[in-house]
């Protein structure tokens, strides 16, 4: 074999050997920073309080708190980094019972509403979150008064409009590796409602309503501060 030959095939197996060489330890592929993880859905249920300091909401409790128990369920819609935009639906339900006039009453608060969120993910297990949550909010007071006609109770029901905007964060208590994420939230906002004068009446046919003088409660504004405390799941 002649020298060129030698020289071209040493050139050959040299290059092998360069490509089949382990890449240098500094030379690894930098990883992009972890951002939030796709999610397909997230549902809550939470503890909420709110506080009511409407005079006509004295006679369905001691104090000015309403507990309440509240469900979500929420969609991520949009992500651009370490921001998520999600949308869904939530409720809160709550009841308070006291004494009025001598007689047992009870007002009952239920919410339904649309949920608008954005969050930003400080890092992938702790997230800040900003919360709009217009929904539509009924009302049902009632007097337990055994001199009423029929013995019935005195009620009234009323549905108005409400908004809830709050802001909270959240922390993640299961692993990373985790395909279902476990969370928990704290939030604290204002919650708006319209107001409604109360007029408690036994319930009668259209031509006795006439004859029935109600009981005037006053309005009540169903609105205040509220906080809570909620645990997700996320899929």
């Amino acid at each position: 074999m002649s020298l060129g030959n030698r020289s071209g095939l040493s050139l050959v197996a040299f290059g092998l050997l360069a490509l089949a060489a382990p890449a240098p330890a500094d030379a690894q592929v930098i990883e992009q920073s972890a951002g939030p993880k796709p999610e397909i859905i997230q549902g809550t249920v939470g503890v909420r309080t709110m506080l009511i300091r409407s005079s006509a909401f004295d006679p369905f409790s001691g104090t000015d708190a309403v507990p309440q128990v509240s469900l979500s369920i929420e969609h991520p819609l949009l992500r651009s980094g370490s921001f998520v935009v999600a949308a869904g639906f939530g409720t809160d339900f709550g009841a308070s019972s006291s004494e009025a006039r001598g007689v047992a009453s009870s007002l009952s608060l239920w919410r339904l509403a649309a949920v608008v969120e954005g969050r930003y993910y400080a890092r992938p297990f702790t997230y800040a979150f900003a919360r709009l949550s217009p929904g539509m909010l009924r009302g049902d007071a009632a007097l337990t008064d055994p001199s009423s006609p029929n013995a019935k109770d005195l009620v009234d029901h009323f549905d108005v409009f409400s908004i809830d905007p709050s802001v909270g964060s959240a922390i993640r208590m299961s692993g990373d590796s985790s395909p279902v994420g476990a969370w928990i939230s704290a939030e604290a906002g204002y919650s708006w409602a319209q107001s409604h004068h109360l007029l408690l009446a036994p319930p009668s046919s259209p031509r006795d309503q006439s004859k029935i003088v109600p009981v005037d409660l006053g309005t009540i504004d169903p609105r205040g501060v509220f906080f809570r405390i909620a645990f997700a799941i996320t899929y």
